[in-house]
C-alpha cells in the first residue's frame, strides 16, 4: 500500500512498547503524524 502526502491513513492495529493499539482510538479528537523512514532500525 502506498500513501501520499494528505492521504488519509487506513485504522490499524499494532503491538507498542506501551500495549496494543487501534491506531484511530489512539488519536482520539487529536491529530497525528505517521513517520515511517524504511531501512532503518532493520537488520
Amino acid at each position: 500500500m502506498s500513501l501520499r502526502l494528505g492521504d488519509t491513513v487506513p485504522d490499524f492495529e499494532a503491538v507498542t512498547t506501551e500495549g496494543p493499539i487501534k491506531f484511530y482510538d489512539y488519536l482520539g479528537d487529536g491529530w497525528g503524524v505517521l513517520f515511517s523512514h524504511p531501512a532503518d532500525y532493520t537488520p
